[in-house]
């Protein structure tokens, strides 16, 4: 599976790319979202894995609907130390997965698969 990895925080996303590639997953990873727009535009992922908070003028909630609106079987995880999972669904993505930090490997690979369940049906 080909995943957009979008995370600014380099101990995150190497911690989440190295579980993701010995999963036999393909990464792309960028570090804001207009170039995780850009990095889905040439080519669209099978999933989104994004943190909300996004240095730039766009935050990764807005990337992620973005993204969506063009690809509704997008699955996504969204990643953030903000909320937890029992409290909140953000407007216009309840599909995706919610992934609060800190979290752990098999948190990660729960969160993929939630994911892609949803998207599936």
């Amino acid at each position: 599976m080909n995943v957009l990895l979008v995370e600014d925080d380099d101990s995150i996303a190497l911690v989440v790319e190295a579980v993701l590639k010995k999963e036999g997953h393909v990464v792309v990873r960028v570090g804001d979202a207009e170039a995780g727009l850009a990095t889905a535009t040439d080519s669209i992922p099978d999933m989104l894995i994004a943190d909300l908070t996004l240095p730039g003028d766009m935050d990764g909630l807005a990337m992620a609907k973005l993204l969506c609106a063009r690809c509704p079987a997008l699955p996504v995880v969204l990643m953030s130390g903000a909320f937890d999972e029992d409290s909140m669904k953000p407007p216009g993505l309840e599909k995706a997965a919610l992934l609060p930090k800190p979290f752990r490997r098999a948190a990660l690979l729960e969160a993929l698969e939630r994911a892609r369940d949803v998207i599936q049906g």
